[in-house]
């Protein structure tokens, strides 16, 4: 099968972290998923449920324990990287409980696309896409919080040696699972894009050729509906890692937030002497916001991609409804089933996701640290007061 050829290389590791259903077989009649590959992403997700609730009960109840910070840390800074902790922890097992909870139906998504595949081949459609370049990209920026974190960790830090292995576990897991869906997530859609793309040059010759034939009649025919099977195929994907991207962008936004603020409030900070753990806390906070950044530019420009070819289609058959009256009955049908409303990807329809996503969230970014900068003035100003009444009574 050409989709199981195109996603090979990420597929891998996605099915031994559970997100990609194991399958065998390489030809279409071949293809199966069952038996022992159902179970071994049910152990999977059984594991990271019960490391989720263990890592996540002691951080919650022994928060004082995991401050990264060694130094005095207010409030505010303290109870803002608990949430982040246990955000991480739920956005990891969420990713693996949704992606086994979808596993047939993600299944049969590429046991689809394997049908379609075979029109397309006898057509000369012979693109591949390859994310390499971008999977070294984020790799090497995943990799680096994690190198980041662990020399904060263990050389700046006063956690115990039990919870480090704890902590940098956590953040090993999210940083794993987020990495593999972008990617993953990325090389389907992008595949996914072109065979779009070349059903809908395809569909654009019809402006040229004659609409007397009955031949051209029956091969519009043909291409609008594989062009309804890949809009089916699409919505499909979406309602498969909905779930993941919801409690994945919805950790990413905290993340964002937090490292940020965390960056402001270590500048601020009077009781930060050493210009060496100033400089530790910030290079920790901006390599963490430049791989989220990236992680979600890849997923958001990969569903923004493939919603545009989708959505392309429409455009095309504008231009052709007015070549015969046999022509516009077809078009109107497609029009009447697929496009009703613009194909878009969604959080699990709380959200959108397509390139104006990263703005609304900076935006939103940009006022949540307002509101905490403004939380961190008055928590200062409650302490200097505190201190000036300790002083005088003195």
């Amino acid at each position: 099968m050409k989709i199981y050829q195109d996603i090979w290389p990420i597929s891998k590791p996605s099915q031994i972290f559970a997100i990609l259903p194991f399958y065998s077989g390489d030809v279409e009649d071949g293809f199966r998923f069952g038996g022992l590959r159902r179970w071994y992403g049910r152990l999977v997700a059984l594991l990271i449920l019960i490391g989720s609730l263990t890592f996540g009960e002691d951080v919650l109840f022994a928060s004082k324990e995991y401050r990264l910070v060694a130094s005095a840390q207010g409030d505010t800074e303290e109870i803002n990287r608990t949430i982040e902790t246990l955000l991480c922890i739920i956005s990891y097992t969420m990713v693996v409980l949704s992606s086994v909870q979808n596993a047939s139906k993600h299944f049969r998504t590429l046991h689809d696309i394997a049908k379609i595949d075979e029109y397309l081949l006898a057509n000369g459609f012979r693109e591949t896409y390859s994310c390499r370049n971008l999977a070294i990209l984020v790799t090497s920026a995943a990799a680096g919080v994690l190198a980041e974190a662990f020399y904060y960790i263990h050389y700046r830090s006063g956690i115990g040696g039990k919870r480090q292995i704890i902590l940098l576990l956590i953040y090993f897991l999210q940083l794993l699972y987020s990495t593999l869906l972008a990617l993953y997530l990325r090389t389907l859609m992008m595949n996914l894009a072109q065979r779009v793309g070349f059903l809908n040059q395809k569909l654009d010759t019809f402006n040229l050729q004659d609409s007397g034939h009955m031949e051209n009649w029956r091969e519009l025919s043909t291409l609008i509906e594989i062009l309804c099977k890949f809009r089916y195929i699409t919505e499909n994907i979406n309602c498969v890692a909905g779930v993941s991207l919801l409690f994945y962008f919805g950790f990413s936004f905290y993340t964002v937030t937090n490292q940020s603020y965390l960056a402001f409030a270590t500048l601020t900070a009077g009781s930060l002497s050493s210009k060496i753990e100033v400089a530790d806390t910030i290079g920790l906070s901006c390599i963490w916001v430049l791989a989220e950044t990236i992680t979600m530019i890849v997923i958001c420009s990969a569903c923004d991609g493939l919603a545009s070819e989708v959505n392309g289609t429409a455009q095309i058959l504008a231009r052709i409804y007015g070549k015969s009256k046999q022509f516009q009955n077809l078009i109107d049908k497609f029009l009447t089933k697929s496009i009703k409303q613009d194909l878009q990807f969604t959080a699990y329809g709380f959200f959108s996701i397509d390139n104006s996503t990263l703005f609304k969230i900076f935006s939103a970014v940009t006022t949540y640290l307002v509101i905490l900068i403004q939380f961190k003035q008055l928590e200062d100003s409650k302490v200097e007061d505190i201190s000036q009444e300790d002083i005088s009574q003195a």
